[in-house]
């Protein structure tokens, strides 16, 4: 296609240069267009503005401008700090000392995380901060792309080996949350891989609109438009007999909260709310993330893999049980998480930042085995996987190319999928596999079996490999 082709020439399609202004309406005559920004220029001008209000628990809905999130030590009351710093209690995240605070104004909102990180009581405080897709940040778009039959036919798979990985594991058994923008719940490529609960009712939730239907929102000249669809047929093509459990956290201009977040993740390692129950997520994809460290997240990332240490971060209280029984029942995920499009070692991306065991952080590659251009890069980061150029489903039942560190998670995500639907060694036969993972044995599995990349250091997501627990064979280097 040639405006595809002039597209991968200026840098646009790969999320290098921002599309704004008359620009964005030329463009969108001849492609469908996932994002039109603002006024260009470097990443501070292509940072989403943020939501003037954002979801919180029981639909209610808040000015994120003023809001912070604070967790208490054990045993410790809220009202007395309420009190003191003129705040008031949004939200409690479940039964845990972890509260959702609104004060008065933005300003008195830093001025209140100060003064709460100085209180003997508090565990930690901090602004809640948004997140957004890497893509949105850059106003990435997607293009057209070929029919369907060309998915499975692309190079990610040669270069996953995926065929021959699918001839030991599809994922069968496996459930994949994927936290996004939302799905196209009927796109066909989609719909029947949906994961549903023993009524019948899809597995999933939208966070943002408070409500059961985690379907996409807006359409073209929305920044996160056909994000979340296109992410999660990037999970299908790595696993295609895994089952799909959409989460919506971002609304349509790709950018959401750090508090919806959390409780996202929180809903979708139980979400039935009885840890006694195996109804959640095996492998969870995010990607999303702050340029800013968040505990909250930090925290809820361990939470969902299950490292939890009562010490060093104070879940020692009672709220935290029914973590703890999920836990010790074996409902666990494996957390992946895009690093972000910036094209630098210095910007992090959080949570993918947060050295958590059981979490994976996954940055871009090329068709030609090389870093992208795009993508971050620095010790932080695992591993990656293929990220330029992949085609996806899109909303509308459609197809489309996109380019960004979000492409390659999902696909890492499916590779995971892909190993815990295999035996661990020692395993037993008898019973489901995917609970007899430990999700930092699965992050080592893909981590000792990768592929080398050319021209970096970088290793590379190699799905036969991972399932068969045998090396990857040296790719051919120019």
């Amino acid at each position: 296609m040639k405006v595809v082709s002039a597209l991968r020439a200026t840098g646009v399609e790969r999320g290098l240069l921002p599309v704004s202004g008359p620009a964005c309406v030329a463009f969108a005559a001849a492609l469908m267009l996932a994002a039109c920004g603002g006024s260009g220029g470097g990443d501070d001008a292509a940072t989403a503005d943020p939501p003037a209000t954002a979801a919180s628990a029981g639909g209610s809905r808040v000015d994120a401008t003023r809001t912070l999130v604070v967790m208490l030590k054990p045993g410790v009351q809220l009202q007395p700090l309420l009190e003191r710093h003129s705040l008031q209690q949004v939200a409690q995240f479940g039964r845990r000392p972890i509260f959702r605070l609104l004060a008065a104004n933005p300003a008195r909102a830093d001025e209140a995380v100060a003064a709460l990180l100085g209180e003997t009581d508090v565990q930690f405080a901090e602004r809640d901060l948004e997140v957004a897709s890497p893509e949105s940040r850059r106003y990435s778009v997607w293009a057209v792309g070929s029919a369907g039959a060309g998915l499975g036919a692309q190079y990610a798979s040669e270069l996953l080996a995926l065929p021959a990985a699918h001839a030991v594991s599809q994922g069968a058994g496996v459930r994949v949350a994927v936290l996004d923008s939302g799905i196209d719940l009927t796109h066909p490529a989609l719909a029947p891989h949906l994961a549903r609960n023993a009524a019948g009712q899809i597995l999933g939730r939208d966070f943002v609109d408070d409500d059961a239907t985690p379907a996409e929102a807006g359409g073209q000249g929305d920044a996160g438009w056909g994000h979340g669809t296109h992410v999660a047929g990037l999970v299908m093509l790595a696993a295609p007999q895994a089952k799909l459990m959409p989460v919506r956290v971002l609304d349509k201009g790709g950018v959401g909260n750090a508090w919806v977040l959390a409780e996202a993740l929180a809903w979708a390692v139980d979400p039935d709310g009885n840890p006694a129950t195996d109804d959640g997520a095996h492998v969870i994809n995010l990607s999303m993330g702050s340029t800013t460290p968040t505990r909250l997240l930090d925290l809820v990332t361990k939470l969902a893999s299950c490292q939890l240490d009562n010490d060093d971060d104070g879940i020692g209280d009672e709220g935290f049980d029914d973590d703890r029984a999920r836990c010790a029942a074996g409902g666990r995920a494996v957390v992946v998480s895009a690093a972000g499009n910036s094209g630098s070692d210095n910007e992090l991306l959080y949570p993918a930042a947060e050295p958590v065991k059981g979490a994976l952080a996954v940055t871009a590659g090329t068709q030609q085995r090389r870093l992208a251009p795009f993508a971050n890069w620095g010790s932080w980061i695992q591993l990656a996987a293929p990220g330029e150029n992949l085609l996806s489903t899109v909303p509308g039942g459609g197809y489309g190319t996109w380019s960004g560190t979000s492409m390659a998670a999902p696909l890492a995500a499916g590779t995971a999928a892909l190993v815990l639907a295999t035996l661990p060694p020692g395993g037993d036969a008898s019973r489901p596999s995917m609970r007899q993972w430990l999700p930092e044995f699965v992050v080592k599995r893909m981590t000792d079996r990768p592929v080398k990349m050319c021209g970096t250091s970088f290793l590379q997501v190699h799905a036969q490999a991972a399932v068969t627990d045998t090396p990857a064979p040296d790719p051919a280097c120019p």
